[in-house]
């Protein structure tokens, strides 16, 4: 004799999404239906001998549908964060360079970049940025505005004394933050290459380690990003 082995059901989404407190406290209608297992359904008159399961098949409100589907995974990113870089014009100082890739990397930059001048590995960058963040070289800013290493849609933001305040400053969605050189700070054909510029407030002194102006300036845009997308709205 051949004997047959029902497979074992698996899971349901339903199941899964039950353990959803927006859910639990959702209206639902349950429907029980009794099934035999080979495949016909019982009849109310004539009970059936055969063994039988039963299937509990749960009925949502439009609220709750729409609460599980917003919770569950589908594939789909947020973009509210957007991207940015933070490209370096001609670095200098290479334990202030290591702190800033560093400050970039615990931000959420994607990408870095230096101009006119090439990154050389610092006790100060302690987590090895470039090994997670691409880190792109530009002979010059020419290399970097017009060949393929500048992101195609990305706004150029020099951070520059006489801009946009930063406290008043509304980040894109995508963005290139360009610091400049510590002795010289920025030539005017880079300025001119920048859409946008924004300086930083002090209370004494306005010029600012490429470092500590970076970070402020990352950590600014962090801040602000995050309320948009608790807002749901792009400002």
């Amino acid at each position: 004799d051949i004997k047959l082995f029902r497979r074992p059901k698996p899971p349901s989404r339903t199941d899964s999404i039950q353990s959803l407190n927006d859910v639990l406290d959702s209206t639902t209608a349950a429907i029980t239906k009794t099934t035999p297992q080979n495949g016909q359904s019982s009849s109310s008159s004539s009970p059936s001998t055969l063994p039988t399961t039963t299937t509990t098949i749960i009925e949502h409100t439009s609220d709750a549908l729409q609460s599980i589907s917003s919770s569950t995974p589908t594939g789909k990113l947020s973009n509210a964060h957007g991207y940015f870089g933070i490209a370096i014009l001609q670095p200098k100082t290479s334990e202030n360079i290591g702190t800033l890739l560093r400050s970039s990397y615990q931000l959420g930059a994607s990408i870095l970049y230096t101009i006119g001048g090439r990154y050389k590995s610092s006790s100060a960058d302690t987590l090895n940025v470039p090994a997670h963040i691409p880190l792109v070289e530009c002979n010059d800013w020419n290399a970097f505005a017009e060949g393929a290493a500048s992101p195609k849609g990305a706004v150029r933001v020099c951070i520059e004394m006489g801009g946009v305040p930063l406290s008043e400053y509304v980040h894109p969605r995508n963005a290139v933050y360009v610091l400049g050189s510590e002795d010289h700070g920025v030539p005017r054909s880079v300025l001119r290459g920048c859409r946008e510029i924004v300086s930083l407030e002090s209370e004494l002194y306005g010029s600012y380690n490429v470092a500590v102006a970076g970070s402020i300036v990352m950590y600014d845009r962090l801040v602000k990003r995050r309320e948009i997308e608790e807002d749901g709205r792009e400002k």
